[in-house]
């Protein structure tokens, strides 16, 4: 496991209308709210916490006041999952060479890179899951709406119109 690096919660501030009881008005003032900002490098370090710990997302999200669960599961996709992909791993120090390292390094160099081994291929096999997903989600949709939603399909304008007519008379229908 890595080092973590500190994230820099930033409180958001909003301006409002705030009751100034020395002058006896209002006034507008700039005032902290109970929500936070991240930037990219701040995501990343708690999407790599996450991953690392290996911690309920409740934990997660109530530790650095993320607004909802489902934020989180945004950043993951987004730095586990895309092809943007971000190491979760800190970057190490240029290794030695092989001959340099005792038998004990080896061995625990070894055991490092069969969790890594694990890890990438539950990644893939989640990866897996998603294309299947997309293309059963896909297939569904072209087979109840009758659309192509493919972009290896061709579509002529005149059997477009001709399919929005006919969506158009079932939704009068129903």
């Amino acid at each position: 496991m890595g080092v973590i690096p500190e994230v820099n919660m930033r409180q958001k501030t909003e301006t409002r209308q705030v009751y100034n009881e020395e002058l006896g008005c209002y006034e507008w003032k700039e005032v902290e709210t109970d929500k936070y900002v991240f930037d990219e490098t701040d995501k990343i370090a708690i999407a790599r916490e996450y991953h690392e710990r290996r911690c309920p997302v409740s934990e997660i999200v109530t530790k650095y006041h993320i607004s909802r669960a489902v934020v989180l599961y945004g950043w993951l996709d987004k730095y586990l999952n895309e092809k943007v992909c971000v190491s979760l791993h800190p970057e190490t120090e240029n290794e030695t060479d092989m001959s340099k390292r005792s038998e004990q390094q080896l061995e625990e160099a070894l055991k490092e890179m069969k969790a890594e081994n694990k890890r990438l291929q539950e990644a893939l096999e989640l990866e897996k899951l998603r294309s299947k997903a997309f293309d059963t989600m896909t297939d569904v949709a072209e087979a109840n709406f009758n659309i192509p939603i493919r972009k290896n399909v061709v579509c002529l304008p005149s059997l477009m119109r001709q399919q929005r007519r006919k969506w158009v008379l079932t939704a009068q229908l129903q």
